[in-house]
């Protein structure tokens, strides 16, 4: 394909690199980069940030240019294109930054992003195998899903605001461990706050909340002590337990109903000094009104625990994941943002630090002072993109899975989250993660096994077939394996392989005393079971 040049002839615009996707984008609008630039000019003419150079094609061409933010504003303003699917055809996919951040360790509690920032994507979808007889207590995904049409998100996304948040559990902030894991993450009904704590009543004890307090977000249990007053209770761990003032000191963000844990990968806690002996809360910031962009990047590193240098060296993972180093962050670079407005404007700073403090980036841009109201317009077209939309579903096709197992499924989440779509992979440790690898357990619910006890779904590493019980470990860390009985069901269990016997221990799923089964003859292992997603 022959290069494009612009009219000074000094870069060439080749339809396979980034200038070639923004002249295409341009000429379905019938637009010119010379008259981008002019009416840039024209719509701030006191803002020459906003400004786009003649020369634009050339710098583009350089690998360490980055534009700025108010730059892919102006593209968006003038094209009329939605400011999200311009930053995706400078290489940024908002989309990326959600999963990104989730598979990052955290030492503190943190809230996650879970925002679908393109919801014109396509996502690959299923439907319903028919089933004879009633829906099996436990089995793959694969005996009751099959792979359908791709579908619009926009078709499966709720249509009004989420009542869920989502967490990840540090390790230094265990309050519930082992009850969950640092690691794991969690979702939170809004729904289910802290009403009658506040009012002075007994709440059950068995639930745990997400709570703000002054040194952070703590997954745990609460105890009521007075009118308007809660105490943080640690399951294990020797936490101190401090009282706090509802409103003044805490805020109950709501409880906790879904665990995420992720057994291959999950980490010890540790109980740090300022966390174990008593300390004073002091109150909480006001929530209202909107903070200035130092307020907000300060107050999420508070949050993350960690510090510029910890955050500099995290950027590094997102430079490599990318193989990219425009997404470094430097420690200068970074307590720029929270001395002084919007220091460092290019685009891929600005993603760094919403994946290193689990930032949403229009909150980032709104506590920058950066409108984007009038950039959200008609999407880009998918081909334009690079991204040709999937044959769309038939009317049958939509319909075919009425009073089948997939709208089961889905009753059980109440909402799928779809950020987390392109997380599981790494969280799991299953590079080609597939309906084989997924096995459904709602069905099962009654289990003496603590963890199984709720669990829906479940990840299996399939090529792990050799069960060990590991001496001197406790419970939570006792691995879990799916087996395959000689009647054609199957059983999530903890056991290990004894001389071709599979010695099945006693408290898993429906099990109360120790069985021993044939290995390959009463019973096969499927895989070990590397990853629960269970009720709280």
């Amino acid at each position: 394909m022959s290069p494009t040049f612009r009219a000074d002839n000094s870069s060439p615009v080749r339809e396979d690199n980034v200038a070639g996707r923004v002249k295409r984008a341009l000429d379905s609008r019938g637009l010119t980069l010379f008259e981008v630039s002019r009416e840039s000019r024209r719509r701030y003419p006191n803002e020459a940030s906003y400004w786009i150079p003649h020369h634009f094609y050339a710098d583009l061409a350089s690998e360490h240019f980055s534009p700025r933010i108010e730059q892919v504003l102006a593209f968006s303003v003038v094209s009329g294109y939605r400011l999200a699917d311009w930053l995706a055809l400078f290489g940024i996919r908002l989309d990326d930054a959600p999963p990104l951040a989730t598979s990052l360790p955290t030492e503190r509690t943190i809230l996650l992003d879970s925002e679908v920032y393109d919801p014109e994507s396509w996502t690959e979808w299923f439907r319903s195998k028919s089933i004879v007889g009633p829906i099996p207590a436990i089995a793959p995904l694969g005996q009751l899903l099959e792979s359908g049409v791709p579908r619009h998100l926009n078709s499966l996304l709720p249509g009004k605001p989420s009542p869920f948040l989502y967490g990840k559990v540090g390790r230094q902030d265990a309050f519930a461990f082992p009850d969950l894991l640092p690691g794991s993450i969690v979702r939170v009904d809004t729904r289910r706050g802290g009403t009658r704590a506040g009012n002075g009543d007994a709440i059950n004890p068995k639930t745990f909340f997400l709570v703000e307090h002054s040194k952070g977000l703590t997954c745990c249990r609460l105890h009521v002590s007075r009118k308007n007053r809660v105490t943080l209770r640690s399951t294990e761990l020797s936490y101190a337990e401090v009282e706090l003032q509802l409103g003044r000191e805490a805020r109950i963000h709501g409880a906790l109903d879904l665990e995420f844990r992720f057994l291959e990968r999950s980490i010890l806690p540790i109980v740090p000094n300022h966390l174990a002996t008593f300390w004073t809360p002091r109150p909480l910031p006001s929530i209202s009104g909107y903070p200035e962009l130092r307020q907000l990047v300060s107050l999420a590193r508070d949050r993350s625990g960690l510090s510029l240098r910890e955050a500099s060296t995290r950027s590094a993972r997102i430079v490599e994941a990318f193989g990219d180093r425009r997404y470094f962050c430097t420690r200068g670079t970074l307590a720029a943002y929270e001395a002084t407005e919007m220091p460092h404007r290019q685009i891929h700073k600005i993603f760094s630090l919403c994946v290193l403090y689990s930032l949403r980036f229009w909150e980032v841009l709104a506590a920058a002072g950066i409108e984007v109201k009038g950039a959200e317009r008609q999407p880009i077209p998918r081909d334009v993109l690079g991204h040709p939309a999937p044959r769309k579903a038939t009317h049958s096709e939509v319909d075919y899975d009425r009073n089948q197992f997939l709208p089961h499924l889905a009753d059980e989440f109440g909402e799928i989250p779809f950020f987390l779509r392109d997380a599981l992979a790494p969280l799991t440790g299953l590079s080609n993660l597939s309906l084989r690898d997924l096995v459904w357990l709602g069905g099962q619910r009654v289990s003496l096994h603590p963890y199984l006890r709720g669990a829906v779904l479940a990840a299996i590493h399939r090529q792990s077939k050799k069960p060990e019980f590991a001496k001197g470990k406790p419970l939570w860390e006792q691995p879990l394996h799916l087996l395959l009985l000689r009647d054609g069901s199957y059983q999530c269990v903890g056991c290990s392989l004894e001389k071709n016997i599979l010695v099945v221990h006693p408290f898993a799923n429906g099990f109360e005393r120790p069985v021993h089964l044939r290995n390959r003859v009463d019973a096969e292992v499927v895989g070990k079971v590397v990853a629960l997603l269970r009720r709280l």
